[in-house]
């Protein structure tokens, strides 16, 4: 069998609200303080409620980088970017925001590594939608 190599180093997530914000700095290879100040200067309130899809991209765009949204049943899930969706729970339904490309997905609340379909499938996840990064 195969073995995998690493494309990422999964920054794990600190705070209840901020996925996001260690979905980009894995995603950006920045460190997750560098991201955090910058996601901040976005929405004030990012770990308490995290961010959408347009503070995503404008946290990316003060790195030089460019995310493109992508959403409907067709999402290329072999592209890099970051992958958002609702998340079946005990609690009800949670967002969440992961690192995916090639069909791998990185996990930044626990650091595993999935297949994508399997995570969506094992957790649920619905209302999904992809924040494509252009080179």
């Amino acid at each position: 069998m195969a073995k995998l190599k690493a494309i990422f180093i999964t920054t794990h997530k600190r705070h209840k609200g901020d996925c996001a914000v260690a979905a980009l700095a894995t995603l950006l290879r920045v460190p997750y303080e560098e991201m955090l100040v910058a996601a901040a200067k976005v929405q004030p309130l990012v770990l308490v409620r995290g961010l959408h899809n347009d503070e995503i991209i404008e946290v990316a765009a003060a790195f030089g980088r460019v995310l493109v949204e992508e959403s409907g049943t067709e999402l290329d899930l072999k592209a890099t970017g970051i992958l958002g969706g609702k998340l079946a729970s005990n609690t009800g339904e949670d967002e969440h925001a992961v690192v995916v490309s090639g069909g791998i997905l990185f996990d930044p609340d626990d650091g595993e590594v999935w297949r994508v379909k399997d995570y969506i499938k094992h957790y649920g996840m619905t209302e999904v939608d992809m924040l494509e990064l252009e080179d």
